[in-house]
């Protein structure tokens, strides 16, 4: 298994927005088409589909803040027939890992507080939650 991330574009959107996460899991993530029309009109997003070998298996999207400077993920989901094998970490520590070598000191990710499943991976990669919120949503943050 080959993950890697690649930009969303004209020639591969209509693959991310077919992704789907298990029914169980649709009130923990805004859909793709979102997400995609979030970047549209935020030019500072940076929408990333997330491969195993040449096939799109995920959605990934993070950002700097323009007006603070923090860097975060904003939306993160692996389609529901290649979850469990391990891609999505492996597609976190891959990000996390190219916004290091390029200077970023820490990153947030932003989630809903009861995703139990999300934050065990999230804790497991280092990230702690902080007292800050986004609406419904919960912030972790990692120190790079």
């Amino acid at each position: 298994m080959n993950i890697s991330l690649r930009k969303i574009n004209e020639d591969n959107w209509r693959d991310c927005i077919r992704l789907k996460v298990r029914a169980d899991q649709e009130r923990f993530v805004a859909s793709n088409e979102n997400g995609l029309a979030l970047a549209y009109a935020h030019k500072e997003m940076e929408p990333r589909g997330i491969y195993s070998d040449d096939k799109m298996i995920g959605f990934i999207m993070y950002a700097k803040d323009p007006d603070d400077g923090m860097y975060y993920i904003n939306r993160f989901n692996i389609d529901e027939k290649h979850q469990g094998k391990g891609c999505g970490r492996k597609a976190l520590e891959l990000l996390l890992s190219q916004l290091k070598e390029s200077g970023v000191e820490s990153v947030d990710i932003i989630h809903k507080p009861d995703n139990d499943i999300a934050i065990k991976l999230y804790k497991s990669l280092g990230f702690e939650l902080t007292e800050e919120k986004l609406n419904d949503d919960v912030i972790s943050r990692m120190n790079l």
